[in-house]
């Protein structure tokens, strides 16, 4: 199903008991962050839910949303319209990246019942939490912006942590510099020009899945796509720059082409605190919204998190897709970015080798979709492993890799812009490098029988073994062979 906007997709995960409001007074400065915390550190993943807080510390009437996008695999489900499973997830997103709707704009939204300009504009009333208290360099919005290349019009939608820096003032952290508003910001400062831009917070909640795209379609059409319809658009007040108009805030303004500041550090999706360096600077000029507006934030910090649940689901099918798709590769089975990686440092894909090289053409084809920075560590192996299991890949690792001669190494490669490991003291953002391993973990000849009772006998076993009298199983988990 599509939603509408946010408000009636929190219904609906309030009446499947995957969220909850709060009454009780918090404080934004380190409460909120801690209780969301406990989300992903004290829930397993199926019991997990989204928490919205309608009494903030400070802040009369304002109201903060976190956890609704992907505490869970359940909830990516339910935002998608699909089973809760990783082949209709992917099948799902898949089908939007294939058959994309465009965007289509109209006359006025509820984002722009609320206008506010010039000397009114004040960041500081909207209740915008510190996630990782004592540690965040302030409050941070974590929202999705809106970027145009200026040579092709193609426009370009992230997720990008937002430091309010004062009233009308805010810092951007683009990552590296080949994503999308990277570029863009690139070409607008070889111009002399200030970027336009425009952050938009609790749209569809689709629209948070799609964002982590690479540079390429736009992101809007392919969320039409997941969803079957166009996302209503309208234009900004103040810059020309189109936004969907269902969100709860809008904020309009420039990316500046000629300052940088001190942006960070803040927690982000490795597990550490990223930042401290200099960054630059979004200069508002307008903020709209609705009515009684709801700040919508995505947990990112530790994993697991939204934030490294969101990439899993979204560069899965997007990798798989280019590999057996785009570059028509055979045999490959499946695939996995590890959410301990946030997503984007470990990648196992399972597959039918059938020829020679195939194994490293699957890699390159991996590293080529990602322009050498995801996936540092690329682990190839065979079919009959479950990659999802990590007891297996385990397994596969202690006994179908021999170092001296499966694993390769890739020297100064480009790096996930936020690893620690990469970005030696010293160094920009635009400097850092990394190096890629390749791990081909498929047999390379014919090994011994695995030493399991035939597969059709243990699952013969599991169906019937309420019949022992004994308490019952958890998942079978066995290779594919056996």
């Amino acid at each position: 199903m599509a939603y509408d906007s946010l408000r009636p997709y929190l219904q609906v995960l309030e009446q499947q008991g995957l969220f909850r409001w709060v009454d009780k007074e918090v404080d934004k400065e380190w409460e909120v962050g801690a209780v969301y915390r406990m989300i992903f550190r004290a829930m397993e993943e199926d019991n997990r839910y989204g928490i919205g807080f309608r009494n903030v510390k400070g802040h009369e009437g304002g109201r903060i949303v976190a956890g609704v996008i992907a505490s869970s695999r359940k909830m990516i489900g339910t935002v998608l319209g699909c089973e809760p499973t990783l082949e209709a997830i992917h099948e799902r997103v898949t089908a939007g990246m294939n058959d994309p709707i465009e965007p289509v704009m109209v006359d006025s939204g509820p984002c722009q019942d609320v206008v506010i300009e010039g000397e009114d504009v004040d960041l500081g009333k909207l209740p915008v939490p510190i996630w990782t208290p004592e540690k965040d360099a302030g409050p941070y919005l974590t929202p999705l912006w809106v970027t145009k290349d200026p040579d092709s019009g193609r426009r370009n939608i992230g997720i990008r942590r937002c430091q309010i820096k004062g009233k009308d003032r805010t810092g951007i952290l683009f990552g590296a510099p080949d994503r999308g508003g990277a570029i863009h910001h690139a070409k607008y400062k070889a111009r002399g020009e200030h970027m336009p831009a425009a952050i938009f917070i609790g749209g569809d909640p689709v629209q948070y899945l799609v964002a982590p795209a690479r540079y390429g379609a736009d992101e809007l059409a392919v969320a039409g796509g997941i969803r079957g319809e166009a996302i209503p658009m309208v234009k900004c007040k103040t810059v020309d720059l189109e936004v969907p108009a269902e969100s709860e805030i809008v904020i309009e303004g420039h990316v500046l082409m000629d300052e940088v500041e001190p942006e960070g550090p803040f927690g982000e999706f490795t597990g550490f605190m990223a930042g401290g360096r200099e960054g630059p600077v979004f200069q508002v000029t307008c903020i709209t919204h609705r009515k009684d507006p709801i700040v919508l934030g995505v947990i990112s910090q530790f994993p697991p998190s939204e934030s490294s649940m969101i990439k899993r689901a979204l560069l899965e099918a997007g990798l798989k897709k280019h590999l057996t798709v785009d570059l028509n590769l055979p045999g490959i089975t499946d695939v996995h970015a590890l959410e301990a990686g946030g997503g984007t440092a470990t990648l196992w894909i399972s597959m039918k080798k059938m020829y020679a090289g195939h194994v490293d053409q699957t890699a390159m084809g991996v590293m080529g979709h990602f322009g050498m920075s995801y996936f540092k560590w690329i682990v190839l192996c065979d079919d009959d492993i479950d990659i999802n299991d990590p007891f297996m890949r385990d397994w596969v690792m202690a006994w179908r890799v021999r170092p001296d001669k499966d694993i390769k190494t890739i020297p100064n490669t480009a790096s996930v812009e936020l690893d620690p490991s990469s970005f030696e003291p010293g160094k920009t953002q635009a400097d850092i490098t990394g190096t890629k391993m390749i791990i081909d973990a498929t047999k390379k000849w014919d090994y011994p029988a695995v030493s399991l009772p035939p597969l059709e006998m243990m699952h013969q076993v599991a169906d019937n073994w309420d019949a022992y009298g004994l308490p019952p199983l958890d998942e079978l988990k066995l290779p594919r062979e056996s």
